[in-house]
Parts: structure tokens; C-alpha cells; sequence
């Protein structure tokens, strides 16, 4: 009867330590910045977008280029704001670079020496009313 009894207390430290193993590799999956941010890109895709921004503007749809550190921002454009002549690169790209260098919510990403690219597209024309990429040398 002892003999069972060790056995059966061998049995539930073998049982306990593989537990123990079992959470501690699987605890040991760290999510990186950039699953972080892919995930982030995927949830926004397939369960937000698109989003409307204002009555003219649609967030269609984000993307990350890994290789590049790259978060982008795909818009379209629509009605009395779908033209071209509105969008003059200097004063609109420096209104979405002060955007970039005064959000909270970019900060981690900013940190990290992403970069971020804006394309807004006509909803007429499907071209490109302005497309601009920011770095780390623009925004700090």
C-alpha cells in the first residue's frame, strides 16, 4: 500500500511539473510591437473599416509594411471635397504632420521609429489626391 501511495505522489509531481512547464512555455510567447501593430491592422480591416470620417472623408483601410516600419492610412474622398485643387501638398501635409507629432495615441509607434504614410484617393478618379509618408526625421 505505501508503494501506491508513492506512486501515486510521483505520479502528481510528474503531473503538477508538467503543468507547470505547459504555462510557463506558453507564457513565454511574448507579443512583439509588431505583431502588436499587425494585429492592430487586421482588427481595424476586417471589424472597423470602413469609417467614416466626416461627411467626405472614408478611412477605407490601413495596412503595415514590416520591412519598411511602415503604418499606412488609406482614405477616399468624395462630393464637394473630391478635388484635387484642394489638396495642396504643403499646407495639408503640414496639418497631417502636426496631427502625427501631437497624438497620444501614435506615441508608441513613434517610439519605435515607425513611419506613417497618408493616401487619399478620389472617389471620381480613383487617383491619388495626395499621398505622403512621414519618418522619424519629420515628426521628432
Amino acid at each position: 500500500m505505501a508503494l501506491e501511495i508513492k506512486h501515486d505522489t510521483d505520479m502528481k509531481k510528474t503531473i503538477f511539473i508538467a503543468l507547470a512547464l505547459a504555462f510557463t512555455l506558453t507564457g513565454c510567447k511574448k507579443q512583439t510591437f509588431e505583431d502588436r501593430v499587425i494585429a492592430d491592422v487586421e482588427h481595424f480591416n476586417t471589424k472597423e473599416a470602413p469609417k467614416h470620417m466626416d461627411v467626405y472623408t472614408t478611412l477605407d483601410s490601413m495596412s503595415y509594411d514590416k520591412s519598411t516600419q511602415t503604418i499606412g492610412y488609406y482614405y477616399t474622398v468624395n462630393g464637394i471635397a473630391d478635388d484635387v485643387e484642394l489638396f495642396p501638398a504643403d499646407p495639408f501635409r503640414q496639418q497631417l504632420l502636426q496631427n502625427v507629432r501631437s497624438s497620444l495615441q501614435l506615441k508608441p509607434h513613434k517610439e519605435h521609429g515607425c513611419n506613417f504614410r497618408y493616401c487619399y484617393l478620389s472617389q471620381t478618379t480613383g487617383r491619388p489626391l495626395l499621398d505622403v509618408t512621414f519618418t522619424p526625421k519629420d515628426y521628432k
